[in-house]
């Protein structure tokens, strides 16, 4: 099983936080940087995979509405692919 942490503490906007998701899931080149692209990605992974997301307790910027969301995609993610294990670190 691949281990994977993603830090998302430090993003205030989605762009440098897809571009992150990207680089640190392994991502085709024709990753969509949204939602609907995330949870695509994430359902069809065909291998073993943990992810730990550490997130802020408190957003910062545009995140403070889209974090809750994103989270979401996780939770949605790991419900639909049994390759999928998440777990979550709120950050202080």
């Amino acid at each position: 099983m691949r281990d994977i942490v993603l830090d998302l503490t430090p993003f205030e906007e989605k762009i440098s936080l897809h571009s992150y998701l990207k680089e640190a899931l392994n991502f085709p080149f024709y990753y969509g940087a949204n939602l609907d692209a995330l949870h695509d990605e994430l359902t069809s992974e065909t291998d073993a995979l943990r992810i730990t997301v550490c997130y802020p307790s408190q957003p910062r910027g545009r995140m403070a509405d889209y974090m809750p969301r994103l989270l979401r995609v996780f939770q949605e993610a790991a419900c639909e692919n049994y390759h999928l294990e998440i777990s979550y670190r709120e950050v202080a």
